[in-house]
């Protein structure tokens, strides 16, 4: 049996206005899941990004490398002088210079020349002498000092300077250092004993770790100044003995710091 059209149009409409009133009543849909997983996908590709920027970085090998070449000195530097002291300014710096005069005269006997023979030092000071109260008291006295430098090229001549010196008129002596004319011949020597010890700690290294040594990457050099070395009684030159001198020995040093590239 065949229904009337209008029967079939009325329940067709019915059935979709109870579906769309079914949708409207439901709850909505969760959003917190749907949007979480864009974040962790950015969190893992920066992490990504970051893990990966080492691969940018030079693989490389750093050593330091000693170099020390030892030599006797040849030539010694003496400096000695004279101090006076007198209330009358002019006759202290009289008898500083006629002493000095005294001194010079003494050296170039021992056949130092006058170029080898540098003031240092001259100056004029003037001291207040204390009562037994240690107040001032009026008195004062001027002190003259004249330093010079005497360089020695004939180290067998060393302590017979000093010892000339002193019994000419000094009565100080600053010190007596040693070293070498020409520095840079052991400097050259001794970087080269650096550079060598350097190149074999950083090919022992990559051997032991399998590795292939690659082309330097950067060099520093470390050096101190030159040492000197000195031995000097001054007892024994105040009586007027042989004065004992010992020129030892000098030590160049210097290190060198090289980082290697590895071979890929």
């Amino acid at each position: 049996m065949h229904r009337p059209l209008s029967s079939l149009v009325v329940a067709v409409t019915a059935a979709a206005f109870l579906l769309a009133a079914a949708a409207c009543s439901a709850p909505p849909a969760p959003v917190a899941a749907a949007s979480s997983a864009p974040a962790a996908s950015a969190s893992t590709t920066r992490l990504a990004q970051v893990a990966g920027s080492s691969d940018s970085l030079p693989a490389t090998i750093s050593v330091n490398g000693v170099g020390a070449v030892s030599a006797a000195p040849d030539v010694a530097y003496v400096q000695l002088g004279v101090e006076t002291i007198n209330a009358d300014p002019a006759a202290a710096v009289k008898e500083s210079t006629d002493k000095m005069a005294a001194v010079m005269a003494a050296l170039a006997a021992q056949g130092i020349p006058a170029e080898a023979i540098q003031t240092v030092s001259y100056d004029m000071t003037l001291e207040q002498v204390p009562n037994q109260d240690g107040q001032p008291s009026g008195e004062i006295r001027y002190h003259v000092g004249n330093i010079v430098r005497i360089k020695v090229t004939d180290l067998s001549k060393t302590a017979a300077v000093l010892s000339t010196a002193l019994e000419a008129g000094a009565n100080t002596v600053s010190g007596v250092e040693f070293g070498v004319l020409d520095p840079v011949a052991l400097q050259v020597q001794a970087r080269d004993k650096a550079i060598a010890d350097a190149q074999a700690k950083a090919t022992q290294l990559a051997n032991g770790f399998g590795a292939k040594l690659g082309p330097i990457h950067n060099v520093n050099e470390f050096s101190g100044p030159m040492p000197t070395a000195a031995r000097f009684d001054t007892s024994a030159a105040v009586a007027n003995a042989a004065v004992p001198v010992s020129p030892g020995q000098l030590t160049v040093t210097i290190e060198v710091q090289a980082t290697y590239d590895i071979a890929r």
